[in-house]
C-alpha cells in the first residue's frame, strides 16, 4: 500500500467521529479569517463513464483534456496485473460529435517490471503522448515514470522513462512518485516521490530518505536522464519538508514550488527550486505550517495565478475542517499566508460544506479556483453514515473580488448512486465553455469494488462533467 493510500484510507476514517472538532469551536472564533460566506448554485452534472472493478476501478487522480477536448485519466485497480486486485489503467475518454465520450483502455499495468497503481493525473503533450508516475512497480518496486505514445494502428505504445531504485548504489534515487508530472519549454520532465531520495533516517514514511524532487532530461533519441534536484533527509532537527504527496508549479521566473505534507514544524511546508546556472537547484523552506491558524498538512498541489500568487489546500486547521490557502511572495523576500476560505464546521444534522480536504485545485483565467472534496455537503445519508450527516462529496469554485477576498460556491452535491460519491481529484479539467470534468473513486452504477472499506455507496467511481 502507497503512502497517499495509506493516507486516504484514515483520512475517510475521521467520518466516522467529528466531536473532537466540534469541542474546538471555541478557540477558533478567536481566528482573524479573509473569508466571504459559502453559496449554493444548482448546476446540473452528469456520468461520461461508469468504471467496473473487472476492466478498471477506483480512479483517484485527476484528469487531463487535449487539444480536441479528449479526456485522460488513471484507475489505481482493476484490470489481469500482477496485483492482487489490478495494477490499475490509463484510460480515454474521445469525444464524439453527439456530446458523448467514448471509452477506451490506453494501457493496462502490469506491475514488475511495469508500473503499478497510478495515483497522479497523466498529461498529454501537443502530439498526444500521455506521461505519468505509478508510485508502485517498476524494477525495484518504487514506481515508474511511463510514456504512452500513439502507434498508426491506433493503440498506444509504453516506454518506462524511469524505474525508481531507492536501493542503487549511491542510494540517492527517490521510490513512490504520486504526484502528476509537469514539464518546461525545453521538454523536462519535473515531479515528486513520497520517500526515497538519500539521506534520512528509517521509518514508517522515511525509509531511506524522506521524499525528493526529481527532474527527467531527454536525451534526443527517445531516452531520458533522471536527476535527484531535492532531497528531503527528515532527519533530527531539520526544518525541511517531509513527504511531498503533490506535484510542482512553475512561476514566470522558472522558480519551482511545491508542498509537503509533513515536515518544518511538524505539519508541513510550502518550498521553492531555484535553478542555478550549473544546473543545480537551491532549495528554500518558505513556509512551515503551525496548526489552527495557518491549516496544516496540505496534501496536494499547488497552483499559481498571474500574480505568482500561490494556492493550495490543507486537510486540518481553520475552523477545524480544512482550509484553501494563498501564499503571497513578499517584495523583500519570504511570503505571506492568508487563508481564503475555512470549509463550514458540521452542526448536529448534516455537514453543509466539504471537509478535510485531501484534494488540489485547478485555477482559471480570471483567477476563480475550482475543487472537490470527498467528504461532506450533506445531499445524501448514503456515504458516511451516522450522524451528522457527512454526505458523499462536492465541487465547488472560490471566486475573488477586487478586494483580494474569495466567496465559496458549491456546485455538485453528489448523492452516492449513479452519480458518484468521494471525489479525490488532484486535480479538476475546466474546458473554453466552463464545463467542468473529474473523478469520483465510488458511486456509480457498477458492482461494489473489492476494497470498499465504508460499506457505502459502494460502487468502483465515474467520470463526471459539472455545468455550471
Amino acid at each position: 500500500m502507497s503512502f497517499k493510500d495509506s493516507v486516504l484510507k484514515k483520512h475517510r476514517s475521521l467520518a466516522s467521529s467529528l466531536s473532537w472538532f466540534l469541542r474546538g469551536m471555541v478557540s477558533v472564533l478567536a481566528l482573524t479569517l479573509i473569508l466571504m460566506p459559502n453559496s449554493w448554485a444548482a448546476s446540473s452534472a452528469r456520468v461520461l463513464h461508469t468504471f467496473n472493478i473487472a476492466t478498471a476501478g477506483d480512479p483517484v487522480s485527476g484528469l487531463a483534456m487535449d487539444a480536441n477536448g479528449n479526456l485522460y485519466g488513471t484507475t489505481r485497480l482493476g484490470g489481469p496485473g500482477g496485483c492482487s486486485l489490478g495494477c490499475g489503467v490509463v484510460f480515454k475518454l474521445s469525444k464524439n460529435g453527439k456530446g458523448g465520450f467514448a471509452y477506451s483502455v490506453l494501457h493496462t499495468f502490469a506491475g514488475f517490471p511495469d508500473g503499478g497503481n497510478p495515483f497522479g493525473a497523466p498529461i498529454v503533450d501537443g502530439a498526444g503522448n500521455v506521461y505519468g508516475t505509478t508510485p508502485n512497480g517498476g524494477h525495484a518496486g518504487c514506481g515508474v515514470v511511463y510514456r504512452l505514445s500513439p502507434t498508426t494502428g491506433g493503440e498506444y505504445k509504453e516506454t518506462i522513462l524511469h524505474s525508481f531504485n531507492k536501493f542503487n548504489k549511491r542510494n540517492d534515487d527517490g521510490c513512490n512518485p504520486e504526484s502528476y508530472l509537469v514539464s518546461d519549454a525545453a521538454g523536462n520532465l519535473y515531479g515528486t516521490t513520497n520517500t526515497g531520495g538519500g539521506g534520512g533516517v528509517n521509518g514508517t514514511f522515511c525509509d531511506n530518505g524522506c521524499g525528493s524532487v526529481f527532474k527527467l532530461a531527454p536525451n534526443g533519441d527517445g531516452t531520458y536522464t533522471e536527476s535527484v534536484i531535492h532531497s528531503f533527509p527528515g532527519t533530527k532537527g531539520n526544518t525541511d519538508g517531509r513527504n511531498p504527496v503533490g506535484g510542482l508549479v512553475f512561476d514566470s521566473a522558472g522558480n519551482l514550488w511545491g508542498s509537503t505534507q509533513g515536515g518544518g514544524n511538524g505539519n508541513g511546508t510550502v518550498f521553492e527550486l531555484t535553478p542555478n546556472s550549473d544546473g543545480t537547484y537551491t532549495e528554500s523552506t518558505l513556509f512551515m505550517f503551525t496548526g489552527a491558524s495557518t491549516g496544516f498538512d496540505p496534501n496536494t498541489d499547488l497552483v499559481i495565478d498571474k500574480a505568482g500568487n500561490l494556492y493550495g489546500t490543507a486537510t486540518n486547521g481553520g475552523l477545524g475542517h480544512g482550509v484553501v490557502f494563498q501564499i503571497t511572495p513578499q517584495p523583500g523576500g519570504g511570503v505571506k499566508e492568508t487563508i481564503i476560505h475555512a470549509f463550514v464546521l458540521c452542526n448536529t444534522t448534516v455537514c453543509p460544506d466539504g471537509i478535510f480536504p485531501f484534494n488540489g485545485l485547478t485555477i482559471d483565467a480570471n483567477g476563480t479556483l475550482y475543487g472537490t472534496v470527498d467528504l461532506g455537503g450533506g445531499a445524501s445519508s448514503q456515504c458516511n453514515t451516522g450522524t451528522p450527516a457527512l454526505g458523499c462529496g462536492i465541487v465547488y469554485k472560490l471566486t475573488p473580488n477586487a478586494q483580494g477576498k474569495f466567496t465559496e460556491t458549491i456546485l455538485y452535491r453528489f448523492k452516492g448512486f449513479a452519480d458518484g460519491a468521494d471525489p479525490t481529484d488532484d486535480r479538476l479539467v475546466i474546458d473554453a465553455s466552463g464545463n467542468i470534468f473529474g473523478t469520483t473513486t465510488e458511486g456509480g452504477n457498477s458492482t461494489a469494488c473489492p476494497d470498499d472499506d465504508s460499506g457505502t455507496p459502494g460502487g468502483c467511481g465515474v467520470v463526471f462533467e459539472v455545468t455550471p
